[in-house]
Formats: C-alpha cells, structure tokens, sequence
C-alpha cells in the first residue's frame, strides 16, 4: 500500500496443477520424471497489480496408467534407494503443514509497525480460503485406473493465491494495513503403474515363439532370437482385417514355474495380462509333453490371480512343422483336451490366417 493513500496492493496469483493425460501414442511410463512440478503463481505488487496464474503441468501417459498415492506416514522410505529424496519430500510436506495450521494472525502479512495494530479477530476469511484448506487439511488418498484415450487426473492442485489489502475494505475499516498470505499447493507422493490394455495377451514359456507370431499377424517388431527372455518388456501389436476390423495383440516376458511369486520376470508379466479379455498360450508343440506347459501356465496364472486362467482362451501350437514328434504330440493332445488346438509355423508363417480369424471369434464373443 501507499502510505496516506488508497489501499492498492494486487492478490498473489494461483499456482498451477500438475495433470496426467492419457495419450494412446505413449507406450511406457519412462518419460516421466522422478519429480512433477507446475509453475508458481506471481506476487501481487503494488497499484493494485495483480500477481499471474502458474501454468498447469500435463505429463503424458500411457492407457492403463494406475496412479497410487503413498501418504506421508506410509512411505517405504527404507526400503528404496531413492529413499534420501522421498524423506526430503516428506519433510517438505510436513513443513507446509505445520506453517497453515498456525494461528489465524499466522496468515496475514502486515504494513511494517502495523502487526500489533491490526486488529484481526472479526476478519472474515473468504469462502475460497477455508475450502482450500479444509482440504489441504483432509486430503483424499489417490487411486486412479486411467484407462481411456484423453481421460485427466489432477494429482496436485496449485496454490491459492494471496488477497491484497483491498479485499479487506469495509464499512469499518477503511485503510487496512494488512494481506492475506496465499496458501501452498498440494505436494503428493505417487506411484505410478503400467498395466497393457490389450484384446489379446499372449501367454507362453521363454522361446516358445510369442515374438515371432506376434511380428507375423501384426504391425509390431519385437525382438526376436534363438535363446529365451528375449522380450523384457510388453508389446503391443495390430492385426487389421480385411473388413477394417482390429484388435491389440500384448506380446508379454515369457512365463516360468513360480512367476507368481516374482521368479523370472514375474510380475512384470503377470500384472499386464491381467487386463487382457483373451488369453492365447503359445506352446512349442515340438517338446516333450507339451500339454504340461499349458497346465504350468494356468497354474502360475491362477496362483497369481484367482480364476484368471478361466478367461476365454485358445492354444497356439506352434512348430507344428519341425518333425514327426510334433505332429504326434499335437494329435495327442487334441485327443485329450477340450481347448482349441491350432497348429502353425510363426517362423514360416503358416496357418496364421486360420489362428487370427479364431482369435477374433473369441475376441467377440
């Protein structure tokens, strides 16, 4: 303010939020970063200039974004390596607590030689400030499946901004000497998941050929070699039909005995396939007993989550072409099971039409 002159000090302006959009052109949650931070909102300066609003942050997401909140209390901070910056968070959070929940006078800046002047117990808040901080005061913990193209979620709000002394002109106070300090944003700590949205989540031990037929029905590449856990992370392919019909095809790190229980590459695989409405196992016909790596992975599949196996389903018996032994094998076991059985080569691509018309009549049914 002016000294001997009208009140003119400008409100603080409000900071920004930090927003997650989902994007279908995102694949992984690697380009986030450790840290999200919107801009700060301005100081209000003098002659009633007000203070501008801090841009908002969106960080692009993958479909199938799951955003967790950890509260403060149930931070694990011992048992990560990061854990020097979460206790520097929370002590950040816990500060900003402590200084908004000081006394009313705690909230108001003063004209210099005015704070044992003003008089401060008949000001009125204004309802904008008591409902930010009611809610700063009772926080909702977060937990949000993002799961469609352009859907938002506001993991931060920005701060609110502080009130000049104009805003506290009234018919008894003609001159205040005093402002409303502005209110932090909010500070959260998350962690984010990625669970693949797919039609299809192929389902299969290391090398038995998920790659190979995948990079032959659809648009993907995945890595493709001789040897197993060539895939460590999921893909995501497009079959296109004729009648321009599509559905997404997850090539997910190949299923061992006891992924279940994180062995392998476990539950880097196991939480993907959870939101796959099909399963398709890939199985090596040309093994010994290959009906028994179909019962392994229904196990690890159930012991992981109950009845996850019990999704419609079809066997892809792949190497159908390298020998007598697989041509026994795959007649033995249509003989025995009540699964659809369709044999193909995925390296020479044979039989693939037959197998991707069988897995869209599951798809729609």
């Amino acid at each position: 303010m002016v000294a001997n002159g009208p009140p003119n000090g400008g409100n603080g302006g409000n900071g920004g939020s930090v927003w997650l959009e989902v994007d279908d052109n995102e694949t992984s949650l690697s380009c986030v970063k450790r840290q999200l931070k919107a801009r700060s909102g301005g100081n209000g300066q003098g002659k009633s200039m007000h203070g501008a609003g801090g841009k908002d942050l969106t960080v692009k997401v993958p479909k199938g974004t799951i955003v967790r909140e950890i509260m403060p209390e149930q931070s694990p901070t011992s048992e990560i390596p990061e854990k020097g910056f979460l206790n520097t968070l929370v002590n950040e959070i816990e500060r900003d607590q402590r200084e908004y929940r000081q006394s009313k006078e705690s909230w108001f800046v003063h004209y210099p030689q005015w704070e044992d002047r003003n008089e401060l117990s008949k000001v009125r808040l204004p309802p904008e400030f008591k409902a930010f901080k009611w809610e700063l005061d009772h926080p909702q913990q977060l937990h949000i499946d993002l799961t469609e193209h352009g859907q938002r979620a506001l993991v931060a709000r920005g701060g609110l901004g502080g009130l000049g002394n104009p805003h506290f002109i009234s018919p008894t106070e003609r001159q205040p000497h005093y402002a409303l300090r502005g209110l932090p944003g909010q500070r959260r700590i998350i962690e984010l998941e990625l669970k693949t949205i797919a039609d299809v989540g192929l389902v299969g031990m290391p090398n038995a050929g998920k790659s190979t037929f995948l990079s032959a029905v659809s648009n993907a590449h995945p890595k493709i070699a001789p040897y197993p856990f060539t895939t460590l992370n999921p893909y995501i392919g497009t079959v296109d039909f004729r009648d321009t019909f599509q559905l997404t095809i997850a090539d997910i790190p190949g299923l061992v005995p006891g992924a279940h229980k994180n062995i392998g590459l476990g539950h880097s695989f196991l939480r993907h396939i959870e939101r796959s409405r099909v399963l398709v196992y890939i199985v090596d016909v040309s093994g010994e007993a290959p009906w028994n790596d179909l019962l392994a992975l229904q196990q690890e599949l159930d012991l992981y989550h109950k009845g996850l196996s019990s999704r419609p389903s079809l066997v892809i018996a792949n190497k159908a072409d390298t020998g007598e032994v697989a041509r026994k094998n795959f007649e033995q076991w249509q003989q025995q099971t009540s699964i659809p059985l369709i044999p193909i080569s995925a390296k020479f691509r044979k039989n693939i039409l037959k197998a991707t018309h069988a897995i869209r009549q599951l798809v729609d049914q």
